[in-house]
């Protein structure tokens, strides 16, 4: 960490900007060896860019001392013209240590310029594929999560200094609640806390996408609907059938989420073995599927509801649809919109309000469900075990707490979280 780093901030390939970045304690003497004199701090200037062959580019320079820096280190960026040749020549010509994946935002959160949480709403705000993902992650960088999260710590910090003093003080007439008042209190943190964790459903749709796959019996309209959804023919359509063999998938955009849809083999007793690969196949992908759209054609029997489906019945212009499923014609254009909102609300529950804190991270969803799981237990053992253990389960869900936020955390946890950064940030 005493390293002086260096990366392209911007994404490599020919662009009219390319923006290298350094950071470390040597990042204003390597800088000034490339441009000569550095301009003032936080003021960009217009410098040559040197190597030992001489000039190669020009570009503006701007520094950033430490502390107040993205790193709380020295940064200086260096906004040269986006070949990626020109840039290889200035990474080369500084001499710094090429940085790793988020090492930059991972020095960030060791020198205390943000925690786990924001950081974490860095990486969201990156890989968002849905402008309400990127509305969740301000969420993060505004510190709307954080302070969530500090509220539920600070009560229950009060509650555990309650339950504290009934045990250092038994028989005493204390000012602390009732075991059914403290109990109600740690019941009410737990509900809080799984509410919070119970938002990545929403959120990770909007920040990461999902996965979407047709499913059914072979002549079930699927790659109609499959082509009706995209609004292009992208599916063999043909009434002969097992006509798909392979899944077939293509990106869709619908409201607020980025989606995979994926067209698959009817299921049947296979003729052949190509068509039982294209089955085994469809079986595979409904498997991995965030969502599975179950395509039930006329006159055919509505299979039991299953968690993760979707029931449509398709080609209501041809049949009534059975009973208790979504009616859609791909033909006519009957359903589409309402099977559109079903995949919605299906994939994200409701949609979370304007107001409303939703995590980003399944890091963050995995910790607040801990807390909600020991503060439920805390509530239901405290009127029949006591405080001793009530408390020991307090300090449970204040742990997973203080790692949520970062305060306490394990190298390893920091090595896989900021794997996932692009270099250069």
């Amino acid at each position: 960490m005493n390293d002086t780093i260096a990366a392209c901030a911007t994404a490599w390939g020919h662009a009219a900007i390319a923006v290298v970045r350094l950071s470390g304690p040597e990042a204003q003497e390597l800088a000034a060896q490339v441009v000569g004199e550095l301009p003032a701090p936080r003021r960009a200037g217009l410098r040559r860019f040197r190597d030992e062959a001489g000039v190669f580019d020009e570009g503006v320079v701007t520094v950033f001392p430490g502390p107040r820096s993205y790193t709380g280190e020295d940064v200086v960026e260096l906004a040269g013209h986006g070949n990626p040749l020109l840039v290889e020549r200035l990474l080369r010509a500084l001499g710094a240590r090429l940085a790793r994946p988020g090492e930059f935002t991972r020095r960030a959160f060791l020198a205390g310029r943000m925690d786990l949480l924001r950081a974490e709403a860095v990486l969201a705000t990156i890989e968002a594929r849905s402008g309400v993902g990127i509305e969740l992650a301000r969420g993060g960088l505004d510190g709307r999560l954080h302070e969530a999260v500090e509220s539920l710590r600070a009560e229950l910090i009060d509650v555990c200094a309650e339950l504290e003093a009934v045990l250092d003080y038994p028989g005493e007439d204390l000012l602390v609640g009732s075991d059914g008042a403290l109990a109600e209190r740690l019941h009410r943190l737990a509900v809080q806390a799984a509410r919070l964790a119970d938002s990545w459903r929403a959120g990770r749709v909007a920040v990461e996408g999902a996965r979407v796959v047709l499913a059914g019996p072979v002549n079930a309209g699927k790659s109609s609907l499959f082509n009706a959804l995209l609004g292009r023919q992208r599916a063999i359509v043909s009434p002969q059938a097992g006509t798909t063999r392979d899944a077939v998938e293509s990106p869709l955009q619908l409201e607020a989420a980025r989606l995979t849809l994926v067209d698959t083999a009817g299921e049947r007793e296979a003729t052949d073995a190509i068509e039982a690969e294209g089955i085994e196949q469809a079986r595979v992908e409904s498997r991995g599927a965030d969502l599975v759209v179950r395509c039930i054609p006329p006159g055919a029997r509505t299979p039991a509801e299953r968690e993760g489906e979707l029931r449509v019945g398709t080609m209501c212009d041809v049949g009534a649809p059975p009973s208790g499923v979504l009616a859609v014609s791909a033909l006519t254009g009957e359903g589409m919109d309402a099977v559109r909102g079903a995949i919605l609300v299906a994939l994200r529950g409701e949609a979370p309000g304007s107001a409303e804190v939703v995590l980003t991270s399944a890091r963050q969803a995995e910790l607040l469900a801990r807390v909600g799981r020991s503060l439920q237990e805390a509530a239901n053992v405290l009127p029949h075990a006591g405080a001793a253990v009530a408390v020991e389960l307090g300090y449970a869900a204040l742990e997973a707490l203080a790692e949520l936020s970062g305060s306490t955390v394990r190298e390893a946890v920091l090595d896989r979280l900021f794997a996932r950064f692009c270099i250069g940030k």
